[in-house]
This record gives structure tokens, C-alpha cells and sequence, in this order.
């Protein structure tokens, strides 16, 4: 039996309905909301959420690299369709704020402090522009999960998506960060932290 083709509704930039036709006529259409969680408990810090941040991406990063193994052994049903619209969910989120994050409240901070420090900078840009056009190629798909047919093919864009991601990661943290935490004092990461919340429309 085939799935029943699903339609996808934007309610909000932080929620989604994903509504599945039941079989039958005249039955209900079974509708799934998916909403985005915040990873951060707190934005006090904001060299903190960065970090927490990271850490979400490299734990989400294996729970879609299985999905996709799963995806191609397997094939599609409700299930796999309720995880790939829920991390479509998160990851069009994420990857999104993590960006805006550095780029708005953290860049701008260190810039012209150093020539190595700008160097850095431009290197992280550069890497975010290629994550994002290597996520719009999964987004597109995750969002139609019932319209993925080549698993192959969606694996493989995954598993290099995953890739541009962990080389970031890893500069940022080894590379960066060291020199970030050098320069910046308690106020100023405070502030940084502030201006994450801010654009959340939180307060801290």
C-alpha cells in the first residue's frame, strides 16, 4: 500500500502542519504540527550558545545520517516521513539562527582585530553560503517526503551536506574560538548573548 500524499501548511516561520490524507471518503485528514526547540535553555552567554549549538548539530548530524541509511534500505512510510519533516524543521531553523548568530552578534565584535582573526572570517562566511546551498538541496526534499523517490541520491547529498557542516564545526572550535575567547571580555560576550535573544525575541 502507498503512502496517502501528504500537504504541507506554514503557519508560522517556527511551525509547520504537515497534513496526511487518511484512505476512505469522507475520513479525516490526520494532521502533525512540527515546531522547533530551541536547543539553548539560557542567552546569557553567548559564546555559550554557540557552543550548545555545536553540540546539537553533531548530535543531529548522526540522527540524519541514520535516517537517510534508513530512508534507502528501507524506503518511505509515516513514520520516516514524521522524522524527515521534523528535522526539516530543525535544521531550516538551526542552521539558519546558528549563522545569523555569528555573522550579526559575534563577527562584528573581533573584525579588524587581526589580519589572521579577518582571514578566519571570511573562511566561516564562505563555509555558511556552502552549508546553506548544500541544506536547500535536502530542505527541498524533506519537506515533500512523500516525493522522494532517488534515496541514493538524497543520501549522498546528506552525507556531503554532513561534511561541510563538521569542517566548519571543527574550524570554528579549534581554530577560531581560541582566538574569540582571547579578545572578548565578560561584557561583551554578555551583549553578544543579548543580541542572539534579541533577534529570538526573547529576553534575558
Amino acid at each position: 500500500m502507498g503512502m496517502h500524499r501528504p500537504t504541507l501548511r506554514v503557519i508560522e516561520r517556527k511551525a509547520f502542519l504537515y497534513v496526511i490524507p487518511t484512505q476512505g471518503v469522507g475520513t479525516r485528514e490526520i494532521i502533525v504540527e512540527f515546531k522547533y526547540k530551541e536547543p539553548v535553555a539560557g542567552f546569557e552567554d553567548g559564546l555559550a550558545v554557540l557552543q550548545t549549538y555545536h553540540e546539537d548539530f553533531v548530535a543531529r548530524g548522526d540522527q540524519l545520517l541514520k535516517l537517510v541509511a534508513n530512508l534507502k534500505e528501507q524506503g518511505m512510510n509515516e513514520a520516516y516521513a514524521n522524522e524527515c519533516m521534523d528535522t526539516y524543521c530543525h535544521y531550516d531553523h538551526a542552521t539558519f539562527l546558528h549563522h545569523q548568530d555569528e555573522e550579526q552578534s559575534l563577527f562584528p565584535l573581533v573584525l579588524g582585530k587581526s589580519a589572521l582573526i579577518d582571514g578566519m572570517i571570511e573562511r566561516l562566511i564562505l563555509d555558511h553560503e556552502e552549508i546553506e546551498a548544500a541544506w536547500k538541496l535536502i530542505a527541498e526534499q524533506f519537506k515533500k517526503p512523500e516525493s522522494i523517490t532517488n534515496f541514493e541520491a538524497l543520501e549522498q547529498s546528506t552525507i556531503e551536506f554532513e561534511k561541510l557542516l563538521r569542517d566548519h564545526l571543527t574550524r570554528e572550535d579549534e581554530d577560531f574560538s581560541p582566538q574569540v575567547q582571547a579578545i572578548l571580555n565578560k561584557q561583551q560576550i554578555a551583549e553578544a548573548g543579548e543580541k542572539m535573544a534579541d533577534m529570538r525575541h526573547l529576553i534575558v
